[in-house]
């Protein structure tokens, strides 16, 4: 097995594909807005603040690898906006994540070996890391917050 494989595989089981846990496309599955929007209480987020959550690293994760890495705080100023719509839009959200977690996966599945060892930039002004510790990172994040998201559903009784 090399690298890659193991990183792909990782994308899997995080994301898509149930193994060991539910991954987080199974976690988000069925949700309705009313559901995504709800907080078990009100200092604490919801999915759908999750959800862009989410997306807001995973953007900033392909930006690095665009060459144009963010600035961290920046990023933190961005991060946990509140989430509010109806179903149309929850589901905007939810294919903005799909989307996002395909191109990370794409761009892997591109790579080669010293493409995925080589640095990856984080943030502006931060120490880069290797491009495959990166994205093992971004897809544990995924699992971490799958976990979340269930403990909020079952908090809801969904």
């Amino acid at each position: 097995m090399t690298i890659k494989d193991v990183l792909i595989r990782h994308i899997q089981d995080t994301f898509e594909k149930e193994t060991w846990q539910p991954p987080l496309t199974l976690a988000l599955d069925g949700l309705t807005a009313k559901q995504a929007v709800w907080k078990p209480a009100p200092e604490r987020h919801s999915i759908w603040q999750i959800v862009k959550h989410i997306i807001h690293w995973k953007r900033g994760v392909l930006e690095a690898w665009d060459g144009n890495p963010p600035d961290y705080k920046e990023m933190e100023r961005g991060d946990w906006v509140e989430a509010s719509g109806d179903d149309a839009v929850w589901q905007v959200d939810v294919q903005a994540l799909r989307e996002l977690t395909a191109k990370i996966r794409e761009r892997v599945e591109a790579a080669d070996e010293t493409r995925l060892t080589g640095p990856l930039a984080t943030y502006k002004g931060l120490k880069n890391q290797t491009a495959v510790i990166r994205l093992m990172s971004v897809a544990t994040h995924d699992i971490y917050h799958a976990g979340q998201i269930r403990y909020i559903r079952a908090l809801q009784g969904v």
